[in-house]
């Protein structure tokens, strides 16, 4: 037990070591700090963007959800979204069954971070909620802050509501459309339902980029 204590004030005594090192930078606090979490994020960037999350959640209280979030789709998932739509998400309180939702999660190492839709197939009594990939039909099980939000709505390519948020949101067209031609490959060598009609709405989406 003493030998136990020791070293768990051995680690403590390290890391208070370390945040004197970070202190004592001529930089700014936030630049420093910013600086570490680059260098650490070479190895361990799933490690870095869960302990973000965790400090946003946990010490801020503060949720991505909070205000709501918007994304720019940057892949086809069939009946849901093509790329260059524009994605309005909001975090629920308590998913439910049916819910479409981002999700996030790294590998046992913490190296990758992935993120996929899915829907909510169940909520669990252990609290773990059980959804499906949207795109692939496998599933997993989830915890809460697995969740990054809630899909509300998605507003369609090149109409009026979109080009007002897109201009705005400042994302380079030449961004959407080099996403739309790594979607048109990857869909030429797939057997997606409804190949053909998602074919030619993604050349007609690059059209209007290129």
């Amino acid at each position: 037990m003493a030998e136990a204590t020791q070293r768990e004030a051995g680690v403590v005594e390290a890391y208070e070591n370390l945040a004197r090192q970070v202190l004592d930078r001529p930089e700014s606090i936030p630049s420093a700090i910013h600086y570490l979490l680059l260098k650490l994020a070479e190895t361990h960037p799933g490690a870095v963007y869960w302990i973000i999350r965790k400090f946003y959640q946990e010490y801020l209280r503060l949720y991505v959800s909070d205000t709501g979030y918007i994304g720019i789709a940057d892949r086809y998932e069939p009946d849901l979204m093509y790329p260059g739509d524009i994605v309005l998400y909001v975090v629920p309180e308590s998913p439910q069954p049916d819910d479409i939702v981002q999700i996030s999660f790294t590998d046992k190492d913490e190296v990758s971070v992935y993120v996929i839709h899915a829907r909510v197939v169940r909520c669990n009594d252990d609290r773990s909620i059980q959804v499906a990939d949207t795109s692939t039909g496998e599933e997993y099980r989830v915890v809460d802050w697995n969740i990054l939000g809630k899909l509300v709505k998605v507003i369609p390519f090149g109409s009026g509501e979109w080009q007002e948020l897109f201009t705005a949101s400042g994302v380079p067209k030449e961004w959407v459309a080099t996403s739309i031609e790594e979607n048109i490959r990857s869909v030429q060598d797939s057997e997606v339902p409804g190949k053909d009609e998602a074919l030619a709405e993604l050349k007609r989406r690059l059209g209007d980029l290129v």
